[in-house]
Order: C-alpha cells, then sequence, then structure tokens
C-alpha cells in the first residue's frame, strides 16, 4: 500500500548550528591585545559584539585547547540532536560551523555526550565565511537551510544570501 508520506520528496535540508554560546558555554577567552600586551578579555558572547580599537589584535588561544567548565544550552542541544536523528533517516545533513581553528576541541566534547555532528571549523570569526559556506552548500543543491548562531552579525550574514537565492527557504535565528 502507498502511503502519502511516501509520495512526498523532502528536498535536501541543511541544519547550521554554530558551538560557542549556541549549543555550549565554556570558559574560553578572545584575549584583546594592543602592543603586544593583554589589555582585556571577552567571552564569546562579548566577543560578538566586542568593536576593537584602533591597534587592537584578538589572541584565540583558549579555542585551540580542550573545552574548559563546557556546559550545554539544553534547548539549542536538544534541537541538535533532533535534528541529528532526522538526519539518519531523511536528505537533511546536519553541521556544526564555528569559528575555531580545530575542530579536536569541540569533537572529544560531544563524545563525551554520545554526539558525533559534522563539525566545520573556519578559523576565523568573520560572519562573510560562514555564509559563504552556506552559499557553498545551497550551490550543491540544499533548498532549505536552517541556522542557529548566538552573533546577530552572523545572522544577519547569511540571511543576506536570501536575495541573491530567493527560491532557497532561510531560516536564521538568533540563539
Amino acid at each position: 500500500m502507498i502511503m502519502l508520506r511516501d509520495l512526498i520528496v523532502e528536498g535536501k535540508i541543511l541544519s547550521v548550528f554554530d558551538f560557542d554560546d549556541t549549543i555550549a558555554k565554556s570558559d574560553s577567552w578572545v584575549y584583546v591585545v594592543k602592543d603586544g600586551k593583554e589589555v582585556k578579555k571577552l567571552d564569546a558572547g562579548e566577543f560578538a559584539v566586542y568593536r576593537p580599537k584602533k591597534g587592537e589584535t584578538f589572541d584565540f588561544r583558549d579555542f585551540d585547547r580542550k573545552l574548559r567548565n563546557p556546559r550545554l544550552i539544553k534547548k539549542n542541544a536538544d534541537l541538535l540532536k533532533k535534528q541529528l536523528k532526522k538526519a539518519s533517516h531523511t536528505n537533511r545533513k546536519v553541521t556544526i560551523l564555528t569559528a575555531r581553528r580545530l575542530k579536536a576541541p569541540i569533537n572529544h566534547f560531544f563524545k563525551t555526550i554520545g554526539l558525533d555532528p559534522y563539525v566545520v571549523t573556519l578559523g576565523n570569526a568573520n560572519p562573510k565565511l560562514k555564509a559563504d559556506w552556506i552559499e557553498k552548500q545551497i550551490k550543491k543543491g540544499y533548498d532549505t537551510v536552517y541556522f542557529m548562531d548566538d552573533s546577530r552579525k552572523n545572522v544577519a550574514a547569511v540571511l543576506g544570501l536570501k536575495r541573491k537565492y530567493p527560491d532557497v527557504k532561510i531560516i536564521a535565528q538568533v540563539a
């Protein structure tokens, strides 16, 4: 017997989650450096809205280490788990897309909680890089994109793809 659900063809769906301050919080800092001296330290949320002053650079050394004191953001982590479960039997790809440089600390964390999502590291916090990565996925045929990030700049960059790809359903939200 043919069921209605067998006749409905689901498009290619991409679910993308940021990691820091979206799926988990940790005691990792971004250090603000000026003239070779550390002048300030920012958590991931503060970094997302910080505007560097002239001569300031960032040191991301904490993000290349094992996560310190990681804490799941339950609501978002539950959504990630639900998406991963759906991906196992649908045409859906679930990705962690992070500005971090190294995958190992994130993969280790997920392994400790029994998850194994696909992790993409960009090594840079420029919002355009997240939008560019998602655009590459759209060009591979994804027609629905769900994106969650704690950074309004990143969400805005991804939502900017709607103008270029009006036939692609893009839902982006601040975590």
